[in-house]
């Protein structure tokens, strides 16, 4: 996260030490030098911090959430190490995926890993909404799957709508950080309606995230961004930017998008070509557009939340969101 602000800095670096006392055997190497690998690159930490600031904006120890923000962390990365084989992306965070490091058996089986080791740290949380907590964190990984399902299932569907979109990226992005700021809010203690808003405000900030990561995948450079530069586009993955395109372009435009989500073996220059058609028709202003939007959602909801909490910190994070250029 870019300018990271004093308290959002000192929660991931918490994070951060945190996830690196995890204690790992050094045996099977195949199964934990994968894994170790995979934490060892950081990334932003955005859904751990998102569970310790929803924790104190509520007024509750944070380090009491520390092993549920790490189960959130662990269990992100499990989605990514799974999310990369299926997509076939070759980087992550600018390093080797773990399919392309080791292979995809062994990614497999690191991901199954972290799984298990997120839901070993889950269970350690001291609180009498344990049980809830578990109901959440399961519930959305059925969510999160079902996701990731439809995000498959679309790549080869040539009738898919903004709405069929938004339920998807609601389901698979949204989801996690709502289960983040949900779960924080529980171990803070929360009524009903402050675990609410505060679902609510992740789940806005979760839409506006995915539809930020689609224009950055193809406006930002690979090594800036840290994975391969239009991976969307040569996945046809059909994200808002060539939704809106679809819906918005010429016959001509919408025929070249339409062959474009048809052809394998996409090289730079044609996701370029694609680049000038998302600006011919709008679609990047559009998506910078609808990231404002979900973004002022998010922080509606806040406003509502800070009558009773002290929400400063999470509107900081929807300001980092907002700027962020990986």
């Amino acid at each position: 996260m870019s300018r990271q602000p004093e308290k959002i800095l000192a929660y991931k670096t918490l994070v951060n030490e945190y996830i690196n006392s995890i204690d790992l055997p050094s045996q099977p190497a195949s199964l934990y030098g994968p894994i170790r690998y995979t934490l060892e690159s950081e990334g932003k930490r955005l859904r751990p911090v998102l569970a310790l600031l929803a924790c104190d904006a509520i007024g509750g120890d944070v380090k009491a959430a520390l092993p549920a923000a790490t189960a959130i962390e662990l269990l992100h990365n499990f989605t990514l190490v799974h999310d990369d084989i299926m997509d076939r992306d070759d980087t992550r965070r600018g390093r080797p995926t773990v399919h392309k490091k080791w292979d995809s058996d062994v990614a497999l089986l690191a991901g199954d890993g972290l799984l298990a080791l997120a839901y070993r740290y889950l269970l350690q949380v001291s609180t009498p909404n344990l049980a809830r907590i578990a109901r959440i964190f399961t519930d959305g990984i059925i969510e999160l799957c079902a996701g990731q399902a439809l995000d498959r299932e679309f790549e080869s569907s040539a009738k898919v709508s903004m709405d069929d979109y938004i339920d998807m990226i609601s389901k698979k992005t949204a989801r996690l950080l709502a289960i983040a700021a949900g779960i924080g809010g529980l171990i803070g203690n929360g009524n009903q309606r402050q675990i609410e808003l505060l679902t609510t405000y992740a789940e806005n900030l979760g839409i506006a995230f995915q539809i930020q990561d689609d224009l950055l995948d193809i406006t930002v450079e690979q090594h800036i961004l840290g994975k391969d530069f239009g991976s969307d586009i040569k996945r046809h993955k059909r994200t808002f930017l060539v939704l809106y395109a679809m819906q918005h372009g010429s016959p001509d435009q919408r025929r070249y998008l339409q062959k474009v989500m048809e052809t394998p073996g996409l090289t730079n220059d044609d996701i370029l070509k694609v680049r000038s058609v998302f600006e011919a028709t709008g679609a990047l202003g559009a998506a910078t557009q609808a990231v404002g939007n979900y973004i002022d959602r998010s922080k509606s909801a806040l406003q509502e939340l800070s009558r009773s909490a002290n929400v400063a910190g999470l509107q900081t994070l929807s300001d980092i969101v907002l700027s962020r250029n990986a």
